[in-house]
């Protein structure tokens, strides 16, 4: 599995959805200083946060800086050490990962801290922060049963790691969550289950649920090699050359066919 791919792209671009509003105002702290410096600071760090609505990175130094400076006031300060890790991923500085992982080990029940530690490690997309991705996503099962984002989590390590079962049980459990919020569903939501239906080889429900989100997710490489996948297995079945024909389209829209994975690769045959 390509592990630069859409999986990891969808949850980072989609963080703020899953990360609590009154947290990022500094409210519901989970390890609130009693030391009035460091609050004083950790208070103008959100601030300037706040304010900082373009993300002026000149803006965004000094705000690492408030909450740095509130951590090393009082070290027992989780919430400082996590912002420090919020403001720098905000900067692109690969310095948040570590302070993600601090926090959420001085802190281990926030969400928060999981889930952006979690996403951060998407974002390095290898075998080791995958993995700790999969850890943060688990926990947050655990710790958060009734919300579909650790159900969904997991089903998005799930092709990269290679568990399709599991990701596919999870992916549905997660949508089953998600329906109970909002009956609509999410494209990523759609997009990732049927993938991981095509990885099940259950090319059937696949096509329906790639062919709703075509328009979003076209171009993905992804997308394009398990619609293919799919399309090609669904015509076999059917002995229709017209899908047949088209699955064959969509594969030679494919630059990158280096990357398909061989087990993949190995069925996508169309003489």
């Amino acid at each position: 599995m390509n592990i630069n791919s859409t999986f990891s792209q969808n949850y980072v671009a989609n963080l703020n959805l899953m990360s609590s509003q009154n947290y990022f105002e500094g409210k519901n702290l989970y390890c609130k200083s009693e030391n009035p410096e460091a609050l004083k600071l950790f208070n103008v760090g959100i601030e300037t946060l706040y304010l900082n609505s373009s993300l002026n990175k000149k803006y965004l130094e000094k705000t690492m800086s408030c909450f740095f400076s509130a951590y090393k006031k009082d070290t027992t300060f989780c919430d400082a050490l996590f912002f420090t890790g919020y403001t720098l991923r905000l900067l692109n500085d690969p310095k948040a990962l570590p302070l993600y992982i601090a926090a959420d080990s001085v802190f281990k029940k926030s969400i928060e801290f999981k889930t952006n530690l979690a996403a951060e490690c998407l974002r390095y997309g290898n075998e080791k922060t995958i993995k700790i991705a999969r850890k943060k996503y688990t926990e947050i099962i655990k710790l958060l049963p009734e919300s579909p984002e650790g159900y969904y989590g997991f089903a998005l390590t799930s092709p990269i790691l290679g568990d399709y079962e599991k990701g596919l049980e999870n992916i549905n459990i997660a949508v089953e969550k998600y329906k109970i919020i909002n009956p609509k569903l999410k494209d990523d939501v759609i997009y990732l289950q049927g993938i991981l239906l095509s990885m099940n080889n259950r090319h059937n429900e696949a096509l329906e649920n790639l062919e709703k989100v075509y328009s979003s997710y076209k171009k993905d490489f992804n997308f394009k090699v398990y619609y293919s996948l799919s399309l090609l297995k669904v015509s076999e079945e059917k002995k229709d050359d017209k899908m047949k024909k088209k699955a064959l389209s969509i594969y030679e829209k494919i630059e990158e066919k280096d990357q398909i994975p061989k087990e993949v690769k190995d069925q996508l045959v169309f003489s």
